[in-house]
């Protein structure tokens, strides 16, 4: 039979062996709890939806839902976030635009365009734009890692000019919404109306954009798209739409067709438009290691352009470990969410994702 042998009793040495090992012990269990903690908060909550069927999506414009090997581009589930987290998006991405602002600001008075490779035959324009209040800024979409349980929101780019997924977060997260018998309400999603109103502050600029008709005198507004892309022409289509309804005249011309003098900017068929919204995206990014190694990149041409280097930052992820990109979109203010899923770079072959706030 084994007996206990009192602490007082032991060995000194074996005193001290098992207080080691019980502090290891301890420390293992704390270091596990931290390593769950962490996991955590890294994992993004997701709802299983009933997906539209390609007849559906093909009925509201959404055509390019499948690509060549088959696959869906968007997700059948929705991120389920809090209200909490909505509203942090949202003052994220107020509080980051006043900082781009600020950097445009900083840069035009501080004759800093050459530092941060602005071609010099473009600064005039940029200046003449800056000062301009005619030139409104209509929209953008901020690219952000974190913000989810807890996490810091870290910015990971803003696009100001072309931003993609308009479409899927304005109109199809909404009707996936609707297809489900989902709450409506329960989405941070004013794209389409914030879109309308800033379209109008074209003409009212910063007085009330209820006040458009009184000021509007049919001026018009040209959309032009590359030809071929069937995506880039409906997201280009969809904005004319939506300054059709807040009250512009419009016209769509594909970009190749559209004619220039110095009077002004024309259709093919030479009529003159006071304003042109052309959307034509180009991109290249590259994730580095330490060394400054090449660890992946996105196919693209445009290696002669100088590099833009900024901290890598882990996306939170789901249960099977892929990556999610928050996706903010800007009129004026922020107004819509969505998220992209997929690999370390988010590219084209990425899963857009809907939303829910639980």
């Amino acid at each position: 039979m084994l007996t206990e042998v009192p602490i007082h009793d032991q060995p000194q040495g074996m005193v001290k062996s098992q207080q080691v090992l019980k502090k290891v012990s301890l420390d293992l269990l704390a270091s596990q709890a931290i390593q769950k903690t962490v996991e955590a908060s890294l994992v993004v909550s997701t709802l299983n939806i009933m997906p539209l069927d390609n007849t559906a999506l093909d009925q509201l414009g959404f055509t390019w839902h499948t690509n060549g090997s088959d696959t869906k581009h968007v997700s059948n589930s929705f991120v389920q976030i809090s209200h909490n987290e909505a509203e942090t998006y949202y003052q994220a991405a107020n509080e980051l635009y006043d900082m781009y602002v600020e950097a445009a600001e900083y840069v035009i008075e501080n004759d800093l365009f050459f530092e941060i490779g602005i071609p010099f035959n473009l600064v005039d324009a940029i200046k003449k734009s800056w000062e301009n209040d005619v030139h409104w800024h209509i929209y953008g979409r901020f690219d952000l890692a974190g913000g989810i349980n807890g996490k810091p929101i870290k910015l990971i780019g803003f696009n100001a000019d072309t931003p993609s997924t308009l479409f899927e977060t304005a109109l199809l997260q909404w009707a996936m919404l609707k297809h489900n018998n989902l709450d409506e309400t329960k989405q941070f999603n004013e794209v389409y109306e914030s879109m309308m109103q800033n379209f109008k502050r074209l003409i009212t600029l910063f007085d009330d954009p209820e006040d458009f008709e009184k000021h509007y005198d049919g001026w018009k507004i040209l959309f032009s798209s590359i030809s071929g892309n069937e995506e880039e022409e409906a997201t280009t289509k969809l904005l004319q739409q939506m300054a059709t309804d807040a009250g512009f005249a419009t016209h769509f011309e594909f970009l190749e067709d559209v004619q220039f003098d110095n009077n002004g900017i024309y259709d093919q068929n030479g009529n003159k438009y006071e304003y042109w919204f052309k959307l034509f995206p180009w991109e290249d990014i590259a994730i580095l290691d330490a060394n400054g190694n090449i660890v992946q990149e996105s196919d693209e041409v445009y290696d002669n352009y100088k590099k833009v280097y900024q901290e890598f930052v882990e996306f939170p992820k789901d249960a099977k470990s892929a990556n999610y990109q928050a996706e903010v979109f800007f009129a004026y203010e922020a107004c819509g969410l969505g998220f992209r899923k997929g690999g370390a770079i988010l590219d084209n072959m990425s899963k857009f994702v809907g939303h829910i706030i639980k």
